[in-house]
């Protein structure tokens, strides 16, 4: 959608904005002051140098590896249907990805940086493994597209559950109900 127009900028078309398209030319509208207000987009590339795998790679992605936890299809585990059937799935890759096993990468702290200089306006993310939050970006900053660990509720009642007691049942791999 919104593809069928799109197509490659000719190399030879000098940029309007910055000095070139590259990492280079980018850091340079940054430090000479014209970026006011920027905004990220990111997904499970800036986390993989942190060892969390990425969904769809065909070795080595989590779906791939989603096989031992015996799901009719791999998204079960992140499927409101199946979760009320079946939460143990779920709770096991919680216990394997949640906050404080993982570090965040210089991407994340690159944010964080742009946050500390006025410059991050908002961060999207679909991860849902909180290294932003881990390297220091605030909350309010933040537009989890896929949820993340950051914060749980009832699927019933919408209560919101306590961060040390989900830490717990998922450190000892125990269903919360």
């Amino acid at each position: 959608m919104g593809q069928e127009s799109s197509s490659p900028v000719d190399e030879a078309t000098p940029p309007r904005t910055l000095q070139s398209r590259t990492l280079e030319g980018l850091a340079g509208y940054i430090r000479d002051g014209r970026a006011k207000r920027v905004v990220v987009m990111t997904g499970a590339g800036i986390s993989t140098s942190a060892g969390i795998p990425d969904f769809r790679s065909p070795t080595t992605g989590l779906y791939a590896n989603l096989a031992r936890l015996n799901l009719p299809y791999a998204e079960a585990v992140f499927d409101i249907s199946y979760f009320r059937q079946n939460p143990r799935p779920f709770y096991t890759l919680a216990h394997e990805l949640y906050p404080g096993k993982y570090r965040p990468t210089i991407t994340h702290c690159f944010i964080r940086l742009l946050h500390d200089k006025g410059l991050l306006l908002k961060l999207f993310t679909q991860n849902i493994d909180c290294l932003e939050r881990e390297a220091g970006v605030p909350d309010d900053k933040i537009v989890e597209a896929h949820g993340s660990f950051a914060r749980q509720s009832c699927i019933e009642c919408k209560t919101p559950y306590p961060d040390d007691l989900i830490r717990k049942h998922i450190d000892e791999m125990a269903i919360p109900y």
